[in-house]
């Protein structure tokens, strides 16, 4: 069997060549102790610095983590309960459909209120990237924008649905800074990050931009990537910057019930709390896939519960998460989009003993991959070219020309995968039937049987 070393090189550097992505960094970890920690690539192309274990990342999304600590720390001291209205806490009105938004409801993301879209308008066109311009520069501002979305915006009553909600976690690190008197990054950083040991991690943006150690993020639309401007602006949502090996203690402690060595973040109840499923997501990948508070659990990921979340904020990607039952922990960093929780799963599934071929994500780009290509029908009379989108596959007629069409794939099987299409309001079943010891694929379309030869690799 292959090591980790070999598995993740194998895999990331794949990935990496096909997003283009410069550079990514993983520290995998077995109750606390380095089962790897590197780099791979570069953290800035144009200089020739490489990605390291200690490279500072935008961790996005990954922030509400720390959010969600912050906050049960304050419950554990009896500053408020999870029970409490929100509003409580906060210089707005938070009601949906004339019931208040509870605490837990935020940082559930069950408010009712679906995105309002702080975030992106503030990131786009701070970066110049798109016309929307937010100039949002203090959370205040976006309690007000939140409080309007509540009057007018939302769609279920509290509790109800998974609605994902960043302007929520606005809110909830204001709630952190007056309940503490101290500001977020001040509070994250003696509370949570200093005790924990995790030097290089910070809300505070400057302080992020001034590291020596801090990547590139890049536009990989262009060929070769464009680096653009380092994105601001964001808070306890997900404005944290931090390195793989930070994340990892933070994600070992929670797996450890609240502890690192000889340091109590949380109580072993809190942690419970934290990874008590809320809510069911709408996507599922694994099945019975659900929030917690301030956290992604997956109850069936086939090498034990995976509890964590992932982040991105343009062009920083990365997940971090843990199976507690195995005492893994694990951090994916990056600095464009190779799919940081496809890499992460894979290496923990990988590290417990898991095939991690057979992850659904895994199938599915082999899948899809064997099915690209070109298809000839008898003789050669009938020619069409499946090119993949995403999780789909366009259809193009090349003999007779013209026709396209969007394939969706409805069994993604190993051997017989089938897909659908849409045409004058009919459904039309596309089947597969992939022979990889014939190095063959079998494409049955309307009435035809067209066939793709498999290059065969020694």
């Amino acid at each position: 069997m292959l090591g980790i070393e070999q598995i993740s090189s194998e895999y990331i550097i794949t990935r990496m060549a096909v997003t283009h992505t410069p550079g990514v960094s993983v520290a995998l970890h077995d109750r606390g102790k380095p089962l790897l920690q590197r780099g791979y690539g570069y953290r800035n192309l144009e200089r020739g610095l490489l990605a390291t274990p200690e490279t500072m990342y935008g961790i996005a999304s990954i922030s509400k983590i720390l959010t969600a600590i912050a906050v049960m720390q304050l419950v554990e001291k009896g500053l408020l309960s999870l029970e409490d209205p929100a509003e409580k806490y906060l210089p707005i009105e938070l009601r949906v459909k004339g019931k208040p938004v509870l605490v837990w409801h935020l940082l559930s993301h069950t408010s009712g209120i679906p995105a309002l879209g702080y975030a992106e308008a503030l990131l786009t066109g701070y970066l110049g990237l798109g016309e929307n311009w937010l100039p949002f520069s203090e959370p205040r501002d976006v309690l007000a924008w939140l409080e309007k979305g509540a009057r007018h915006w939302a769609i279920a009553e509290p509790g109800e649905r998974f609605l994902y909600l960043n302007e929520g976690f606005v809110a909830l690190g204001v709630i952190v800074e007056r309940l503490s008197g101290m500001r977020f990054n001040e509070y994250i950083r003696k509370h949570i990050t200093g005790p924990l040991g995790m030097r290089s991690t910070t809300f505070d943006a400057q302080e992020a931009l001034s590291s020596p150690l801090l990547a590139t993020p890049y536009d990989t639309s262009s060929r070769p990537p464009r680096p653009v401007r380092v994105p601001t602006g964001i808070t306890a949502d997900g404005g944290g910057w931090s390195t793989v090996v930070d994340l990892a203690k933070l994600m070992t402690a929670l797996s450890q019930s609240g502890r690192l060595s000889d340091v109590e973040i949380l109580s072993k109840n809190s942690v419970e709390e934290i990874e008590r499923p809320r809510i069911e997501l709408p996507a599922q990948l694994f099945g019975n896939d659900s929030y917690g508070l301030g956290v992604t659990i997956y109850p069936r990921f086939p090498s034990g519960t995976l509890i964590g979340h992932s982040g991105s904020l343009l062009f920083y990607t990365g997940f971090a998460g843990y199976l507690k039952e195995k005492g893994l922990s694990i951090a994916v960093l990056a600095n464009a989009d190779p799919g940081s929780p496809q890499i992460a799963m894979t290496l923990l599934a990988a590290a417990a003993g898991t095939d991690p071929l057979k992850l659904p994500f895994n199938i599915a780009d082999r899948v899809l991959g064997l099915l690209e290509g070109i298809y000839t029908g008898f003789m050669g009379t009938v020619k069409a070219r499946l090119e993949r989108v995403g999780d789909a596959l366009v259809l193009e007629s090349l003999e007779p020309p013209g026709r396209r069409e969007v394939l969706f794939p409805e069994k993604l099987d190993p051997v017989t995968p089938v897909f659908v299409s849409a045409r004058a309001g009919k459904k039309l079943r596309v089947e597969f039937r992939i022979d990889v010891e014939r190095g063959m694929v079998e494409m049955f379309y309307e009435r035809y049987r067209l066939v793709k030869m498999i290059e065969q690799r020694v």
